[in-house]
């Protein structure tokens, strides 16, 4: 996508505009929050529910807001109305610290919002299904969507990226959350998502105010035992819409295929996105 604008510190900006201070707390010291948006139909999606998010994850780790949300919810609408209208784009939030010279925050935090035309993932990941890597890891501030992907990145480094998708996070009580997604399980004939410990995405909530499945949706705690007696497995994000498991480490999830409660999630939130309903 061409001439795209973006957004910094109260200005439109472009690509070559775009520059960050090496000073800036989200750089030196990774004091920042982010929420990604995804356009359907031209539309931001659920932009009220990730401004929402985004004052939550700040408030969460401390970081102050002197805009209130109305004026970002503007920014975002703007920033979206200065490039092309005929794409479907994504629009990452990004709120910092600011510029220090210490681990004090700047009386202004920085504000940015980069756009991107949306690439939608390969037909595979939905037709076929994904491999994910489990690792015991728990994030700081699990209910924050922060810029702290450490452990991710380490670990994606030490697989081969045709292969694995996503890392899976848990430990010895729960299962948490993919790095960049949420997690669903069909555990007993009963369609469940972890409760506790995790960003509650705006996908995840979505769907569980819109779904119609044959099967019971529990909101619960549960284990990584648990999950690896599970006949179905699926992940969700903002980018990633609905995705199967069809392998956690070496163990074959639904004989290595899509599930049919899956199939019909996707198909729900598919019809979703593209009403307008929201």
């Amino acid at each position: 996508m061409n001439n795209v604008i973006h957004f910094l510190n109260g200005k439109f900006v472009t690509e070559d505009e775009l520059v960050l201070s090496p000073r800036d707390l989200g750089f030196t010291r990774g004091y920042a929050v982010a929420d990604f948006i995804v356009t359907h139909n031209q539309k931001p999606f659920k932009l009220i529910e990730h401004i929402d998010r985004l004052f939550h994850s700040a408030s969460l780790i401390g970081l102050r807001i002197p805009w209130n949300k109305e004026q970002i919810t503007a920014w975002v609408k703007e920033t979206l109305d200065k490039n092309d209208k005929d794409t479907e784009l994504t629009i990452k939030i990004l709120l910092s610290g600011g510029i220090s010279s210490s681990m004090y925050q700047a009386e202004i935090p920085t504000i940015v919002m980069i756009v991107n035309a949306y690439v939608p993932p390969p037909t595979t990941y939905y037709e076929k299904g994904v491999k994910v890597k489990a690792v015991p890891y728990k994030r700081h501030y699990p209910e924050a969507k922060h810029t702290q992907y450490v452990e991710a990145i380490r670990q994606l480094a030490q697989v081969n990226e045709d292969t694995i998708e996503e890392i899976l996070y848990y430990d010895d009580t729960q299962v948490f959350e993919g790095a960049g997604s949420n997690l669903f399980a069909v555990i007993n004939n009963t369609l469940v998502t972890p409760k506790s410990n995790i960003v509650y995405g705006i996908t995840r909530n979505t769907l569980l105010e819109i779904l119609h499945l044959p099967i019971p949706i529990e909101i619960r705690d549960f284990t990584f035992d648990s999950l690896m007696t599970a006949t179905e497995v699926f992940l969700t994000g903002s980018s990633k819409g609905v995705r199967g498991v069809t392998h956690i480490n070496k163990k074959v999830i639904a004989d290595g295929n899509v599930g049919d409660i899956t199939k019909e999630v996707m198909k729900q939130y598919k019809e979703y996105t593209q009403s307008d309903k929201w």
